[in-house]
């Protein structure tokens, strides 16, 4: 029987990476679940300090606003430092800076068409989660959690990009938003034995960028279940979810943006030696309500974690 410290650090590790946001996606729809858990307890149920390495790809397409009857592509690998920092038992502090690439394409002529291929920094991303409430018999091993969190992305990525012939990037293959995007939420998670559940609810909204374009607001909300089949190993399921408003331009909704997105969860978490944590945990739409034309692909994302104190 694995000890109950090891066991709160993996439930910490589950629960935050399967729940973890995609920060750096400028874009209503894409990314489902939830931006709380990332400033969590990932390993920082015991430790102080934690370092995550993690490469992400999603893509998705919507129909072109330009160019009726052509579709957009947009493909993003990001690949993100995370750090979480944790002074206090039921407080921790997190930040994620994020290297990413986009390609757009447009689909429906005779050959793909590459329209933008932009690699740099996105949107950095700080938080904060606050354990207003926890509950431990330790009698019976069972805990109880209920905390809020709270943060932002950044306007740090480069959201002003023009291409060859001098003309704006389309919004969606910037680098970055060019906006800030405050958001709050709720996370109640609970422990018993091998198993352990997590369920969250956030907002996310955005402030309009320079050129006047505004990201659609968002409701996001996810429900996962760990299992630790032994000490090294955890296996999760969960379903994460995300409506949005159409994104505005200069006030005028845009359309093939916002909709319903909801998605099957799958991860695996193993811990190979000491405080090491190797990780693999992907998104599946199976629902989607989407305004005009759109469509989201199945995303993975692929890391390392590693606590330092």
């Amino acid at each position: 029987m694995p000890s109950t410290t090891s066991w709160r650090a993996l439930a910490g590790l589950a629960a935050a990476l399967s729940l973890a946001p995609t920060a750096a996606v400028a874009c209503s729809v894409c990314g489902c679940g939830d931006p709380l858990l990332i400033s969590s307890d990932p390993a920082a149920i015991i430790g102080t300090l934690r370092l995550q390495l993690d490469a992400e790809f999603l893509g998705m397409t919507a129909g072109s606003e330009g160019m009726p009857g052509m579709t957009d592509e947009l493909r993003q690998r990001s690949v993100r430092l995370n750090a979480v920092y944790r002074p206090l038992d039921t407080l921790s502090f997190s930040a994620t800076l994020p290297w990413t690439s986009k390609t757009m394409r447009m689909l429906g002529g005779s050959a793909p068409v590459t329209t933008s291929d932009l690699s740099g920094l996105g949107d950095v991303e700080v938080g904060a989660r606050w354990a207003v409430w926890r509950r431990v018999n330790l009698g019976t091993g069972v805990v109880h959690e209920l905390a809020l969190s709270g943060g932002s992305s950044l306007p740090t990525g480069s959201n002003g990009t023009l291409d060859p012939a001098g003309v704006r990037v389309d919004e969606h293959g910037q680098l970055g938003s060019g906006s800030w995007g405050p958001f709050l939420g709720a996370s109640y998670r609970f422990e018993a034995g091998r198993w352990v559940a997590a369920a969250s609810l956030s907002g996310r909204t955005h402030t309009a960028n320079d050129a006047g374009y505004t990201y659609g607001a968002a409701l996001l909300w996810s429900a996962h279940g760990q299992y630790q089949p032994a000490r090294w190993i955890a296996l999760d399921l969960g379903v994460d979810g995300r409506v949005a408003r159409a994104d505005k331009d200069d006030g005028a909704t845009v359309d093939n943006t916002g909709g319903t997105v909801v998605s099957a969860a799958p991860g695996v978490y193993v811990n190979p030696t000491g405080g090491l944590w190797v990780f693999a945990r992907g998104q599946v739409p199976f629902y989607q309500a989407l305004l005009g034309e759109q469509q989201v692909r199945p995303s993975v994302v692929i890391g390392l974690q590693y606590s330092l104190l």
